[in-house]
């Protein structure tokens, strides 16, 4: 193309703002929630420019990237306020615009002010792939930005001239990994060791990681395995002008996290909401209120951490009180901020969360909670939608629990399982048993034999800290599906904790003696070994499909094995070129 035509073409797509924004969704992996979406410019349909790389190359070639930049911002801006989008609108801009921002910052503000937008709405993404000239005054600008309440992000990390220089001086809220390095990183050992690193840094520098160009579920699950928790890309929604995304697992979450239940994290619930800073102005607070009268409650950051909840009612009752404006317009909403709002990390589970409500004495009171990642505010959970997943994760626990242990029995350790192998994550199924558990209840009664049956499930569940369920077949039979790697410490950990307490079940001169004195099938004196416990334990190299009838056969031989050692043993599954053997594996 002639460079006068080119010139020409920029000059008219900026004049006549002949451009358009797309967006596209940045997706919370651990919970399908959009955080927000990203801001895309493309050039009118039909216009010499409309690809938005000849776009930027023209404005790039002949200096007008900050007159198209501010041009873009401006669209971006109108456009997320007409679609009233929730989360927070992510703005591309490079150094070069923001230096031509530096005396008109409060013009941009003021921007965001008229379509009833902050700062706190908005991230500002700074490409890496561009010099920085003057990078002390650089520093400060950002630093100007972040006051003023605006999220800050590196794009395209990895791909440019600033890198790790840049993220130490300015300390971005994210950091966006190049595409270059997700690309296919479920194959690539080097990516993979790249984006650990990369997580390391994010967990001491207190920012999160948004991978940028995911297209394939398995980079996902892999991006999840490194501790990446924030993606973007076609598999998550393509850039479009209405904005929404239907997340590509949408039906696993689901049946994770109804298998789950109250072990379900509270991030799996969480919104992102809006926020403010302690030292925003009352006045401000309340015009806010009244801009979106749908706001109850805002969050109030102190560098990234929330620090209380501003309530629409106390501003409006403040207000309303005699010279009540006159003498607290002016203050900061620190002033009259909930100071002790309740505040949990997206780690903790349901059934933690309802327990920590229970014993809040103001828990009634409460009409939102505030979950933080490592102390930094991630978002709100509504409490009438928490109290209302807690109520029917416990209604379906009940409805399919075993009723002796109340564990989950049959339909739920069938969906958990059946989850973990839609996901494709590794895991291990163990199946324990009680050795000698008919002669035992034979020789004490059932309600003795429930006795220990209640206090193995106990047992067991006290070892379902961290990636194990556990659940309750029936009987003596018990479930635990394990995504713990050192299997052999559970087992061993069960199986003491097994031989240390099952002695308080017999009596004192059974137990000396070392058997059960009874009689057998035919009515004839017989002797019987005192209860144990036998584990079979099947690896996830052995399940090579997801039937479930293929799957119990397996947990059968392992138990079946483990059972013959006598004594309170474990086994592990192993299998040859042509058939099952078992190997040795660990007893007390």
């Amino acid at each position: 193309m002639a460079p006068q035509l080119l010139q020409d073409s920029l000059d008219e797509l900026i004049c006549k703002e002949a451009i358009h924004t797309h967006l596209q969704p940045i997706v919370d992996l651990s919970c399908n929630q959009a955080l927000g979406y990203e801001a895309l410019t493309r050039g009118n349909p039909g216009h010499m420019l409309q690809r938005p790389d000849l776009m930027f190359q023209a404005a790039n070639q002949f200096e007008r990237i900050p007159d198209l930049e501010s041009l873009c911002i401006r669209s971006a801006v109108k456009h997320f306020a007409l679609k009233q989008t929730a989360g927070r609108l992510f703005l591309n801009i490079c150094p070069q615009t923001l230096f031509h921002y530096a005396n008109t910052l409060d013009g941009l503000t003021r921007q965001l002010a008229d379509v009833h937008l902050t700062p706190e709405d908005v991230v500002l993404e700074i490409s890496e792939r561009f010099p920085i000239d003057h990078a002390d005054t650089f520093v400060e600008l950002i630093n100007r930005l972040k006051g003023m309440g605006y999220g800050i992000a590196i794009d395209d990390l990895g791909s440019g001239y600033s890198g790790l220089k840049l993220w130490s001086q300015i300390r971005p809220d994210y950091v966006k990994i190049d595409r270059h390095f997700i690309d296919r990183i479920d194959q690539d050992p080097v990516k993979q060791a790249f984006v650990t690193s990369v997580v390391h840094l994010c967990e001491q520098l207190k920012c999160e990681i948004i991978a940028e160009g995911i297209e394939q579920p398995g980079e996902i699950k892999l991006l999840r395995s490194l501790g990446v928790h924030i993606g973007q890309g076609y598999l998550l929604g393509r850039p479009a002008s209405e904005p929404g995304f239907t997340p590509p697992d949408n039906s696993r979450a689901d049946s994770s996290q109804h298998s789950q239940g109250l072990d379900l994290p509270i991030g799996a619930l969480c919104q992102y909401a809006r926020t403010i800073s302690t030292d925003m102005l009352l006045k401000e607070a309340d015009e806010l209120f009244k801009q979106q009268p749908q706001l109850m409650s805002v969050p109030v950051l102190r560098d990234k951490r929330p620090v209380g909840l501003l309530h629409q009612r106390k501003v409006l009752e403040t207000f309303a009180q005699p010279y009540g404006r006159a003498l607290f317009e002016r203050k900061q909403v620190e002033d009259l901020m909930q100071r002790d709002p309740l505040i949990v990390d997206r780690s903790m589970s349901l059934e933690s969360v309802s327990k920590l409500m229970t014993d809040d004495e103001d828990h009634y009171l409460r009409q939102h909670l505030i979950i933080s990642n490592q102390g930094n505010y991630l978002g709100m959970v509504n409490t009438k939608d928490l109290l209302k997943r807690i109520t029917n994760s416990q209604i379906q626990k009940a409805r399919y629990a075993n009723p002796l242990t109340m564990l989950p029995g049959n339909v739920l350790i069938d969906e958990h399982i059946d989850s973990l192998l839609k996901q494709q994550t590794p895991f291990y199924l163990l199946y324990a048993d009680l050795n000698h558990f008919k002669p035992f209840n034979d020789h004490y009664g059932y309600r003795q034999g429930d006795n220990v049956i209640r206090w193995l499930g106990q047992l067991l569940q006290s070892h379902s800290c961290g990636d194990v369920f556990v659940g309750h077949v029936g009987g003596d039979d018990f479930i635990l599906v394990s995504q713990e790697e050192d299997i052999a410490r559970l087992c061993g950990s069960i199986l003491q904790a097994f031989n240390e307490g099952i002695a308080g079940f017999h009596n004192s001169e059974d137990w000396g003696r070392g058997y059960l004195q009874g009689t057998d099938r035919n009515g004839k004196a017989a002797e019987f070994p005192l209860l144990s416990l036998a584990i079979g334990v099947v690896p996830y190299a052995l399940i090579t499909g997801d039937d479930p009838q293929s799957l119990a056969l397996l947990a059968a031989s392992a138990k079946k094995a483990a059972k013959k050692k006598g004594g309170s043993h474990w086994q592990l599954l192993s299998s040859g070129e042509t058939q099952l053997s078992l190997v040795p594996a660990g007893g007390l």
